[in-house]
C-alpha cells in the first residue's frame, strides 16, 4: 500500500454512516416492495439497485 493513501484512525460513526444508509435504503426497498404496487415498485427497484450501483462505482474506481 503506498504510505500517501494511508488515512489516521476514524470515529465508528463515519466508518459506518454509509453502511447504515445502505441498509436503510435496502429495508425500504424491500417493504416498498412487498407492500405496493404502481410508483411503490418502481421506488422499491431504485433502493434495492443502489447497493449495487455503489459496490460498482467503487469497484471500477479501484481498477
Amino acid at each position: 500500500m503506498n504510505a500517501s493513501r494511508r488515512i489516521g484512525p476514524q470515529r465508528a460513526a463515519s466508518v459506518l454512516a454509509v453502511p447504515a444508509m445502505l441498509l436503510v435504503a435496502s429495508l425500504a426497498g424491500l417493504i416498498l416492495g412487498l407492500t405496493g404496487d404502481g410508483w411503490r415498485d418502481a421506488a422499491a427497484s431504485l433502493l434495492l439497485a443502489l447497493p449495487v450501483l455503489i459496490f460498482l462505482r467503487s469497484w471500477l474506481r479501484r481498477s
